[in-house]
């Protein structure tokens, strides 16, 4: 029997983004997981890890996310985790509340980014803003820990009283695998044959933007700076990896995805994103979304790239203007132009931009760094609580 604490990690229909630090857990913790995608249950037993399932709806649906809470009371109930920690904004609020009413001892959770809440501006967004705001000072004040990703976020929340100081901590982003997101360990072959599939010259300079295809994302301003580059520069070529998110209320009309496919290389997402990230030249990350720290730019900064992102909270965590990259205004498509102009003209900035990028995912963001902060989180709230952390029978 595991002697150890455990700690339920709970999220969405992407929760598989955690095991990275759940491997990293489990040296001090018994580390289950939670999440929405039955599919996942084989991910997580190949990994060695429990799952357990809940439904969750994407949309505002109070039905649903009754039964979501009643749901995640019963695993909690069944399971007995010493801590559970909530990642997402759906899953952060309704896993938290879930598990203050089934009594864990110790409930943390992390705002990965506020999205299109900040994204957008209509009265839908604003509605659903306040009652967001609403339930996350509830939640905040009653819960032991809320975790921000980035230092504009936490600020925010505690300026306006959502959460307060002595229950705020910051963790820079989710973390990225320097080892994995290394050039050195993609070869040449690999980089020859994504280049052949995809059309790339061997001398063509490769601009690639990682994103969900939604217009606060930033893909339309990537393709207006594409088509404004490509007369000047053909040996340059703009790369867009990533699907199309239907569901999402910033899809793109089929005017514009027909428009966005004339101006950049669109092969939709791909699995092999540390060779995508090999075989390109710059990163650019145009996002209006508020996001924590955005999982692509760390993955850019640990393969050696210079970056260019919005002056944004979380995107100006990793990029530092002028120093690993550029920094340009949400939604100005002349700044975005100007910045890529300049990398692609100065091979020489690009190599420096893209050595302290590299230094710093090292230094800064690496899922070792993430995982002893949030391992470290974990220990003093169960200390506070008066619990024994090498025992799990003395914590029920």
């Amino acid at each position: 029997m595991n002697s150890l604490p455990k700690v339920a990690i709970l999220g969405g229909p992407d929760v598989d983004a955690r095991l990275e630090l759940m491997n990293f857990l489990k040296a001090d913790f018994n580390v289950i997981a939670i999440g929405s995608e039955p599919i996942l249950q084989d991910k997580f037993l190949a990994a060695g890890f429990e799952y357990s399932v809940y439904h969750l709806d994407r949309r505002v649906n109070p039905i649903s996310d009754f039964f979501t809470v009643t749901k995640l009371v019963s695993i909690f109930w069944k399971l007995k985790p010493q801590v559970v920690h909530a990642f997402d904004k759906k899953p952060d609020i309704w896993g938290r509340l879930a598990a203050r009413l089934a009594g864990v001892p110790v409930i943390v959770g992390t705002v990965t980014g506020l999205g299109s809440l900040y994204a957008r501006d209509n009265w839908k967004t604003k509605l659903t803003w306040i009652i967001y705001q609403w339930l996350q000072t509830f939640i905040c004040h009653s819960c032991d820990l809320t975790i921000f990703q980035n230092h504009d976020d936490a600020d925010e929340f505690m300026a306006t009283g959502v959460v307060a100081k002595d229950k705020a901590k910051i963790i820079l982003g989710s973390g990225v695998s320097t080892n994995l997101f290394d050039p050195v360990r993609v070869c040449d072959q690999e980089r020859s044959q994504l280049r052949d599939e995809l059309g790339i010259q061997p001398d063509e300079i490769v601009v690639t933007m990682i994103s969900r295809v939604i217009r606060s994302k930033g893909v339309l301003e990537f393709m207006e700076a594409a088509l404004m580059l490509r007369a000047q520069y053909p040996k340059v070529r703009f790369l867009l990896i990533g699907d199309e998110d239907k569901e999402n209320v910033d899809f793109l009309s089929p005017a514009e995805l027909a428009k966005l496919q004339q101006g950049v290389t669109w092969p939709g997402s791909r699995r092999d994103i540390p060779v995508v990230l090999a075989i390109s030249d710059i990163f650019v990350f145009p996002s209006a979304y508020r996001e924590g720290i955005p999982r692509v730019l760390l993955e850019a900064a640990s393969m050696t790239l210079p970056l260019i992102a919005t002056d944004s909270p979380g995107c100006n965590e990793v990029v530092e203007n002028d120093v690993n990259g550029f920094l340009v205004t949400p939604g100005n498509v002349e700044q975005l132009t100007q910045a890529i102009e300049r990398l692609i003209e100065q091979p020489e900035l690009r190599q420096r931009f893209g050595q302290i990028s590299r230094q710093r995912a090292v230094e800064r963001f690496d899922i070792s760094v993430i995982a002893e902060q949030t391992s470290s989180a974990y220990r003093e709230l169960l200390v506070s609580k008066g619990l024994h952390l090498t025992s799990a029978s003395s914590l029920v």
